[in-house]
């Protein structure tokens, strides 16, 4: 479904040279790097990347799709944890609930909201939920993705050692995504990329 082009829009806004505020609403297809992330998707994935190739969009419809489409005896719990609090926001309000809002009506009739807040979407078919916040501790996760977490590891390592004992031992038996821009050769983004790399060689 998230390969068609047709079922989900995303906004497209200018790049960093752009100053305007517009943004563009298109089909959301996955691009070149999505797709080799689509074909390459593991039970654990760390995702060392460069900068505008769209993951954290590829993954946050990911989780929406997931949740939408998850049979109700079982449903998807996905969290996404961003760096700062105005990330988490724009995550939520500008890929997830924007995907869902543009989804057709006769859809959104068929899998309608259970509660709507500022930072989770619950659906009221099969209880399925997403919900974008700066951390995740208790409960348990069938999906979560850690967005620039080597940001965190640089600028604040105590919230790092939290996502490492707290939001990804919620997610064990789930999918995990890691991704980050690189943020020095030091802290627990590096040394996951560093044991990454060597499981692969």
């Amino acid at each position: 479904r998230i390969c068609s082009g047709v079922l989900y829009k995303i906004m497209v806004k200018g790049d960093d040279n752009d100053d305007s505020d517009d943004a563009l609403v298109v089909p959301f297809k996955p691009n070149r790097a999505q797709r080799r992330l689509l074909k390459r998707m593991h039970s654990r994935n760390i995702i060392l990347k460069a900068r505008q190739l769209g993951f954290t969009t590829f993954i946050a419809i990911l989780f929406l799709d997931s949740a939408l489409f998850a049979h109700k005896q079982r449903p998807v719990s996905a969290a996404i944890v961003a760096h700062v609090d105005d990330v988490a926001k724009e995550i939520f309000r500008d890929k997830i609930k924007f995907a869902y809002d543009q989804l057709p009506a006769s859809l959104r009739a068929q899998m309608p909201l259970e509660r709507d807040r500022a930072d989770k979407l619950e659906f009221t078919h099969n209880g399925s939920w997403v919900r974008v916040s700066t951390s995740f501790r208790g409960g348990t996760l069938t999906h979560l993705h850690i967005s620039e977490f080597g940001k965190i590891c640089a600028t604040n390592p105590a919230k790092a050692n939290e996502v490492v004992t707290g939001s990804i031992p919620a997610a064990e038996m789930g999918m995990i995504f890691i991704e980050s821009t690189a943020e020095g050769r030091a802290g627990e983004f590096f040394e996951m990329t560093q044991r990454a790399r060597r499981i692969a060689d």
